[in-house]
């Protein structure tokens, strides 16, 4: 079991969690939630889908549940889990779309991720909702690990969590949808927006003067971002650039910074269940850059381009997460890096950033 703790200091931890216990084995999903928000569902199911195959989770059993309390999940999020393949919700709590108000006599409350393979269960349990903001941005804690938990079988706990709940039928969601009010009518949104980041470039030291000066040790960070742009290099565009020392975050002290081609070292590499460690990384002196050669989209990669690139180090290496520059997930990113004091130019031209956390 491993315990992954989250907070605007720290974003993210809650998706890398789902890494642990996703993967082509599983079968079956159970998730009981007490709140979920459609862009919360949208991002999770994106990630694990991602991680155990799109055709596999297709006909993986899937079921949900969530709750109608206090109006906090959104009639989306649960149009969109029914709308799933071989998908079946259920409502905590249904009772309540029939009275005058949202509010429930015992709250629904639990926070449990279940992923049912043959032969293990992988589960994550903790603090998060399955809301956007739960899975990046709050102060949350969670655990992930596989097998059965102390005392208990993970079908006992389910059946308990499911005992007082019903299948989501059209009537009972055109109710709640009724009585249901916007976010922007209530006290409390339950997944806002984050707040607009804006980082001037041309203000941010560069990230070899940080490193020589002293303010800065990469290896005392865990986590690595670097904005991709356009990334011209190579055909495949999978080589992406990065600032000069760079290499101390993946645990090389390389100082030598000549004209010539230098191949560094090859850091262990891992994206979803694989691991390279014969991807280059280089000092390129012609264009004064490091460089890393990443795994292209046919051999299970990204599209880079007008991305963020995150390296998080674990035990295995450095697993690889991308997003899009302007994500929520991204710009907590920044905005993490941005309060240490730790977002940097790549280089002393160009506006490209990169960052620490």
């Amino acid at each position: 079991m491993k315990l992954f703790v989250q907070s605007h200091h720290c974003p993210s931890q809650v998706l890398f969690a789902f890494d642990e216990v996703t993967d082509p084995t599983v079968q079956q999903v159970r998730w009981a939630v007490a709140y979920s928000t459609r862009r919360g569902c949208e991002r999770l199911i994106q990630r694990v889908s991602a991680r155990i195959g799109q055709r596999q989770w297709e006909k993986s059993e899937k079921h949900f549940v969530t709750s109608l309390d206090f109006g906090l999940t959104e009639p989306a999020a649960i149009e969109f889990l029914s709308a799933l393949p071989a998908s079946r919700v259920h409502i905590a709590n249904p009772h309540i779309a029939d009275g005058p108000s949202l509010m429930p006599g015992k709250a629904y409350h639990p926070k449990l991720y279940l992923f049912d393979a043959a032969d293990s269960t992988g589960y994550v349990v903790g603090s998060a909702n399955l809301t956007n903001n739960a899975l990046i941005t709050n102060t949350e804690v969670v655990a992930a690990g596989r097998g059965q938990p102390e005392g208990a079988a993970w079908n006992d706990i389910w059946s308990e969590l499911i005992r007082d709940t019903a299948p989501c039928t059209a009537g009972l969601l055109d109710e709640y949808r009724r009585k249901w009010v916007r976010p922007k009518k209530r006290a409390v949104e339950p997944d806002p927006k984050p707040r607009p980041l804006t980082i001037r470039p041309g203000a941010k030291p560069v990230f070899w003067d940080a490193i020589t000066t002293g303010s800065i040790l990469p290896m005392a960070f865990n986590h690595f971002w670097i904005e991709a742009g356009s990334m011209p290099s190579g055909g495949s565009r999978n080589q992406l650039e990065l600032p000069r020392g760079a290499n101390r975050f993946f645990g090389f002290t390389h100082a030598t910074y000549g004209n010539t081609h230098i191949t560094i070292g090859h850091p262990p590499l891992t994206l979803r269940r694989q691991r390279w460690v014969n991807r280059p990384l280089t000092w390129h002196g012609h264009n004064k850059m490091e460089r890393i050669n990443l795994p292209t989209v046919a051999q299970g990669g990204f599209d880079y381009q007008n991305a963020a690139v995150l390296f998080r180090r674990h035990d295995g290496g450095f697993e690889i997460n991308v997003l899009p520059w302007g994500d929520d997930g991204a710009v907590a990113w920044r905005a993490a890096s941005d309060a240490l004091k730790a977002v940097f130019r790549l280089g002393e031209r160009g506006s490209r950033i990169c960052g620490l956390f």
